[in-house]
């Protein structure tokens, strides 16, 4: 199989940038949507790079950016109080179990996902009691794919497996639910931090599908 010029020579460009940044999108997306918005963490993402890496992916960044950083103290400890008792509300108390796969998709998706976890060698260390099919637990587990796949860059053939691997991921255990997750909980608040973060989950979810195929596409080219 063979592709134009023009892709080959645009290929590797966007796939740095998007190599540069995703590792950064899924953190942010972990720690807000896993974890009470302490004034620390809202804090250290306001005035750390992580913000406009985010910002560079979708609109939805931009919107967190415009949000969360320039602020002063008096104004984060403002948010922090906002924000707390949204997160209680939508992700912690009465909320919680829409937060899993298990509620959108009626089927055996939680022990696959179980599965899938140990197929990959992982066993996740849960603090809290989260469901293996929580969308922080599903979303670590792509930054630990995600870690593995930069640090096998010159084994072309295990890079590949784990591009594979994060793809079907992806299509299997993220995208079939996580649109219905946004769209029921951006219904449910006016918080601008989760509006924004709901938004995000999902535009970086699909771009992050598109760029793994890019990429997977660039790789193969090379190898043929």
């Amino acid at each position: 199989m063979t592709i134009s010029t023009v892709q080959t020579l645009e290929v590797p460009d966007v796939c740095h940038r998007w190599l540069e940044n995703r590792g950064t999108v899924y953190e942010l997306l972990i720690d807000f949507l896993g974890n009470w918005p302490s004034l620390s963490m809202i804090a250290e993402w306001s005035r750390g790079s992580g913000i406009s890496k985010t910002a560079e992916c979708s609109k939805a960044g931009k919107d967190l950016m415009k949000y969360l950083c320039g602020r002063s103290p008096g104004e984060l400890v403002r948010i922090c109080e906002y924000e707390g008792p949204e997160y209680r509300r939508l992700l912690q108390q009465s909320r919680e179990r829409q937060a899993v796969q298990s509620h959108y998709k009626k089927d055996r998706c939680a022990q696959d996902v179980t599965d899938c976890y140990a197929s990959a060698g992982v066993a996740f260390n849960k603090l809290n009691g989260e469901a293996d099919d929580h969308i922080a637990i599903q979303l670590e587990f792509m930054t630990l794919l995600h870690d593995r796949m930069l640090n096998n860059m010159y084994d072309e053939y295990s890079m590949l497996q784990l591009i594979e691997t994060q793809a079907n991921f992806l299509e299997e255990h993220l995208l079939p639910w996580v649109p219905s997750l946004c769209k029921d909980l951006k219904s449910s608040t006016e918080s601008p931090l989760y509006q924004a973060l709901f938004s995000l989950l999902e535009e970086f979810l699909a771009q992050d599908l598109r760029m793994l195929k890019t990429w997977q596409h660039s790789r193969e080219t090379v190898l043929v």
